[in-house]
């Protein structure tokens, strides 16, 4: 059977009103078989919905029968697939069809990425039957001539509020695993961008304006809904909803120019753009609507930026809490995907986002871009992984590229950013900048190095050169000068000397 193809689950009955007419409960068979599906490929995919269904939310008898075989098996750290959950439920006096259906539930979803949303669709159903249940013993008392309307009315009103606190289904609201789903949970880290963006994350890209931060989050993306490499990395391909909250329409050339000096196509791509401003604490369902109305399931959500989507405080821990636990809810949880949100570094401080502490302590990932000066280059660091370890600094060339002309006769262009692989890369690059008249920070200061000489004559002769004022301006330009040019591995200080290993460097 081929993945996605759903099969008739055994019958769960049915029922009949007054009239005789067929009523069936609210239900959704797919999602139950797609629930169960995603189980029997990826049995650690049950940490990630332990606090959204319980098997008491599945509608169809044999279904929960099937699930419960299934968590029995993963407690007990047995290994969970066709056959074992078969073995299983040998025996079971239930009409679970056999091992031809489960065979068919294993192969009627194509992976376990989405199982999340499957199993949210399940519990949703299983809540309007409890409303429904409700609803009828609410009109049993009401019919019956004994009682008082006004006590009938309270313990109405308190079984909606229990309803709607917990969707009256006990521990769903806490999930509680044990150590082998804590074990499986902790194996199912998965990477959009492998050690760079995980999957099912929600982080940031900050830089100081004009550090082409924005540039550089859509070469990511475009990467990821072409399937290609970044960074040097396996990506996973996906759709990708990017949020152009700053440029709108204005993104387009951008990604025009991408692809051009790629020669691939964009026809056809799923990459879908939000060309307008929200407050996304407030209309982040909104772009849930619109995108599933399209049936689009991003693996990627690109928010630019946090300050054209954020109607908050930015000093506010709470209320950038709340925006980041939305996009979480809204996003993250209901798709799978990664969130990377792009922002501004603080106005003094430009080591860290601008705002609240809460923003580096709530998030998955923190990535900084940092331009030096006059040149055409970025530095891209990492600052946080909370899977993984940090990843070496990166370092992005920024081309202006002609798209053609407007209707006055003016050039049409864009930047395209493009990652240096190599220290090689950089250093041509770097001379390319020199010869251009455009020689920045890091330029300056291997020009100035020297093999063997002290470090306090390399950073007098930076500061009698790099044309700032401050000492505070000097220090800062050149301890990120010296952080750079020791990652990229052009020099080396040791005791207090300066030791040239590359191209780039005087001999």
């Amino acid at each position: 059977m081929a993945a996605g193809q759903m099969i008739a689950p055994p019958s769960p009955g049915e029922a009949e009103d007054d009239a005789g007419r067929l009523r069936v409960p609210p239900h959704s068979a797919e999602a139950e078989q797609s629930v169960l599906g995603s189980l029997l490929q990826d049995a650690s995919a049950l940490a990630r919905i332990s606090d959204v269904i319980t098997g008491a939310d599945f509608y169809v008898h044999a279904h929960r029968v099937i699930f419960a075989a299934i968590v029995a098996l993963a407690r007990r750290g047995d290994p969970v697939d066709v056959i074992t959950a078969y073995e299983e439920l040998n025996g079971e006096p239930t009409d679970f069809g056999g091992i031809a259906y489960l065979n068919a539930l294993q192969q009627s979803v194509p992976s376990a990425m989405h199982i999340r949303r499957y199993a949210e669709i399940v519990a949703e159903r299983s809540t309007r039957r409890q409303i429904i249940a409700r609803a009828d013993e609410m009109a049993t008392r009401a019919f019956s001539a004994r009682g008082d309307a006004a006590l009938i009315l309270q313990e109405a009103k308190a079984d909606i509020g229990r309803l709607e606190q917990g969707r009256g289904l006990e521990g769903r609201q806490v999930p509680l695993l044990d150590l082998a789903q804590l074990r499986a949970g902790a194996q199912a880290v998965r990477w959009l961008i492998k050690h760079v963006v995980p999957s099912d994350s929600v982080g940031m890209l900050y830089g100081a304006s004009g550090t082409f931060k924005s540039f550089i989050a859509l070469d990511a993306a475009l990467h990821v809904v072409h399937g290609l490499p970044w960074l040097g990395r396996i990506t996973g391909q996906g759709p990708v909803l990017y949020i152009a909250a700053e440029g709108g329409t204005g993104l387009w050339p951008r990604v025009a120019a991408w692809h051009k000096t790629r020669r691939l196509q964009w026809e056809g791509l799923p990459f879908y753009v939000v060309p307008v401003a929200l407050d996304l604490r407030a209309d982040a369902w909104r772009v849930v609507d619109a995108a599933q109305a399209i049936g689009v399931t991003p693996s990627l959500v690109v928010v630019d930026t946090f300050s054209q989507t954020y109607a908050g405080e930015e000093n506010s821990a709470n209320e950038v809490a709340a925006y980041l636990r939305e996009l979480g809810v809204r996003f993250r949880a209901l798709w799978g995907c990664a969130v990377t949100i792009i922002h501004h570094s603080g106005h003094t401080a430009t080591e860290r986002p601008r705002g609240s502490s809460a923003l580096r302590a709530n998030l998955d990932f923190l990535l900084g871009v940092f331009r030096d000066q006059k040149e055409m280059l970025a530095t891209l660091t990492c600052e946080k992984q909370k899977d993984g370890d940090l990843f070496q600094d990166a370092t992005f060339m920024l081309s202006k590229h002609l798209l053609g002309m407007d209707d006055d006769g003016d050039e049409i262009t864009s930047l395209v950013a493009r990652h240096l692989s190599s220290a090689e890369e950089v250093a041509d690059a770097m001379e390319g900048e020199t010869a251009a008249g455009r020689g920045g920070h890091n330029q300056l200061l291997l020009k100035l190095v020297q093999n063997g000489m002290k470090e306090a004559g390399l950073r007098k002769a930076f500061y009698e050169d790099c044309g700032i004022a401050t000492s505070d301006g000097r220090r800062q330009a050149y301890n990120r000068a010296r952080q750079w040019a020791v990652k990229q591995g052009f020099i080396d200080i040791a005791q207090g000397t300066v030791v040239a290993l590359k191209k780039g460097v005087q001999p």
